[in-house]
């Protein structure tokens, strides 16, 4: 998974929260966020997946078919792909990471945890974009621990992304040196708990003001207040 980028970014911030919100409200209305729901929205998000991986130079075979254990979240600059995230909760088919790191994913189901992993992130662009991020994996939180009750989300991440997802999630990484053959690539897995990120969105989600002095994603994220109609939504398309 490499950490996406795009070529949007949120206006430079006034002074007060409520000029930060209202400068938030026309980025919110431009671009969509909502659960890949049909054969054309998967063939896309693999589309976009190919092409972004093949651009940093990592290798993934795009699936033709939709992975029936595969949750895809995409972000939409109207009817544009522009961003895309999967969610996979564990079960009798395991997750992607047990083909690399076997013995650590088992050691973490024997301590009891609820597993699901983050994967199959791109996004549109060479500038980052925290906001396009922050919804995405707000949105992958909310499926994961909200509707799916799991409780620890694992990554597997090139070495040089795991500084942003520590700064941004707040996840540390479990073990490191290897090669995903899947990507041809090295490799680390890192975990981060589904409490901290719930904590962290009822301290400072919905509160862009912050965003320059707090490093993470959680400040462009939604409010608490949003998080009933987006698990309605996300229910929905189940």
């Amino acid at each position: 998974m490499t950490e996406g980028a795009t070529t949007w970014r949120l206006p430079s911030w006034p002074q007060t929260a409520m000029d930060v919100r209202a400068a938030l409200q026309p980025w919110r209305q431009r671009f969509s966020f909502d659960r890949a729901r049909s054969l054309a929205g998967w063939r896309t998000s693999q589309a976009l997946l190919g092409r972004r991986y093949t651009q940093r130079g990592l290798r993934i075979v795009p699936q033709a078919t939709p992975e029936p254990d595969l949750a895809t979240l995409q972000a939409r600059d109207g009817r544009r792909l522009v961003g895309t995230l999967s969610v996979r909760v564990d079960g009798p088919n395991g997750l992607a990471a047990d083909g690399v790191f076997p013995d650590e994913v088992a050691a973490l189901r024997t301590q009891g945890w609820r597993l699901c992993e983050f994967t199959r992130l791109a996004v549109e662009g060479e500038q980052p974009s925290k906001a396009v991020l922050a919804s995405l994996f707000h949105l992958a939180y909310l499926y994961a621990h909200r509707i799916k009750s799991a409780d620890l989300v694992i990554m597997e991440v090139h070495p040089r992304h795991a500084p942003f997802y520590r700064r941004m999630l707040g996840a540390e990484v479990v073990a490191s040196g290897r090669d995903n053959p899947t990507v041809q690539a090295p490799s680390v897995l890192m975990r981060v708990e589904l409490a901290h990120i719930q904590e962290q969105v009822r301290r400072l989600g919905g509160r862009p003001e912050l965003a320059d002095t707090e490093r993470s994603l959680f400040p462009l994220g939604y409010a608490p207040s949003e998080e009933p109609m987006l698990i309605e939504r996300l229910r929905a398309e189940i």
